[in-house]
């Protein structure tokens, strides 16, 4: 086994690979000293990180320390009973040595974490994380939100975990939510697993993923596929708004789509890991999803509300934006400061954002109506620049 994609060895770190691909990774760890080095530069960088970011949270004066386990216990018994009053408790940031603290951190790869640790006060991250809709800077548009699940998702139970892993596979099933609704997914579009990895631009093609075409100096370290599948909602509209308010979220459902089925038809969507000379960089493309409810219910305010449950995952986050106004409703909070610039840019004749950081640089436009990112180190502006005008 030749060593491991990058993207392939945070999965392996973050516990995302499935099993035959774990006993591989593992196997080749013991004998590649080289993919032991870089395994040991994610291992450290995930701890550091953490420590950080947790002492800021820790640190922040108006961090109300609240037992978040006991408050999900109340709201479960709570949401099974025909009589609930509201509650007047507030929900706060939780112990830092929370068990859902360290699981949620663990979701997020190493570029984001490298992100959120360019941010140096508590102060800082708690203003982006009360600005629902900016503009936005990160490798995965969505993975910041595992930032804000350290202060809200935290109050969900193994349920609501279970809930997001099952949804993030993309397979088929269906799933009863402890009284709030039942979720299903329709694979029926699907020619495989949910989610796959390929390590090689002709293993990928030979299953049938139609890659972008690449520019010539680029090569190509593999590529996570997250298949077109369908996810359908049948709600009790007061207990899943019980369940927002509890988590410290302002969005509500419509009680028009109480006990009636709504659904999101999510699109193929591509994580690309390629290599530039020295430079290292990913390569995402998004579509928007479509999003179908009743008649009568709006659309825009149904995708907000959805967005704002703490079991949607990541990969059905990032989808959710809207292309006619893309700039100004990307779900993911981005903090301006004096170390990092935003910048208007043109590619290819569409409008993106180039964003640079101490850590790293993105940018971010729109073309043939999709979303397309890429991101690379702090000094590599120019380059994502030239990668995206040449892209077909």
């Amino acid at each position: 086994m030749k060593c491991v994609a990058e993207g392939l060895l945070q999965m392996y770190l973050d516990g995302e690979c499935g099993y035959e691909e774990f006993q591989n990774i593992s196997q080749h760890l013991e004998n590649c000293v080289i993919c032991q080095a870089r395994f040991t530069e994610l291992s450290e960088l995930e701890n550091w990180t953490r420590e950080k970011v947790e002492r800021s949270f820790l640190s922040s004066p108006h961090e109300v320390k609240v037992d978040t386990e006991a408050a999900w216990q109340r709201f479960s018994q709570q949401i099974n009973q025909q009589n609930i009053g509201k509650q007047d408790a507030e929900i706060g940031a939780a112990p830092a040595s929370s068990p859902m603290n360290k699981r949620s951190w663990s979701h997020m790869n190493k570029r984001t974490k490298q992100w959120i640790t360019g941010v140096s006060t508590a102060a800082a991250v708690a203003v982006a994380l009360s600005i629902p809709q900016v503009q936005v800077a990160a490798k995965d548009l969505l993975s910041i939100f595992r930032v804000d699940k350290v202060a809200f998702v935290k109050v969900t139970a193994e349920d609501l975990q279970h809930a997001e892993m099952w949804l993030s596979s993309g397979k088929a099933g269906e799933l009863e939510l402890n009284g709030i609704g039942k979720i299903s997914i329709d694979d029926s579009d699907q020619n495989g697993d949910g989610s796959v990895w390929y390590e090689s631009k002709e293993e990928a093609e030979k299953a049938g993923v139609q890659l972008p075409e690449l520019p010539s100096d680029v090569s190509f370290n593999g590529v996570d596929v997250h298949a077109a599948h369908r996810v359908q909602f049948e709600i009790d509209t007061e207990k899943a708004n019980r369940l927002l308010e509890q988590v410290g979220m302002d969005k509500r459902f419509d009680d028009q789509l109480n006990g009636k089925p709504f659904s999101l038809q999510i699109p193929q969507t591509m994580n690309l890991y390629l290599k530039s000379g020295d430079a290292d960089f990913t390569y995402n493309v998004v579509e928007g999803l479509k999003l179908q409810a009743p008649e009568g219910v709006d659309l825009a305010e149904l995708r907000d509300t959805v967005l704002a449950l703490p079991f949607i995952p990541e990969n059905v986050k990032k989808q959710m934006v809207n292309l006619d106004d893309w700039q100004h409703t990307l779900p993911l909070p981005y903090i301006e400061d004096k170390d990092s610039q935003v910048k208007n840019v043109n590619v290819n004749g569409e409008e993106g954002l180039l964003i640079e950081s101490p850590h790293r640089s993105y940018l971010i436009w729109q073309h043939n109506g999709s979303i397309h990112m890429l991101d690379g180190a702090e000094d590599k502006a120019e380059q994502l620049m030239s990668f995206a005008k040449k892209v077909k």
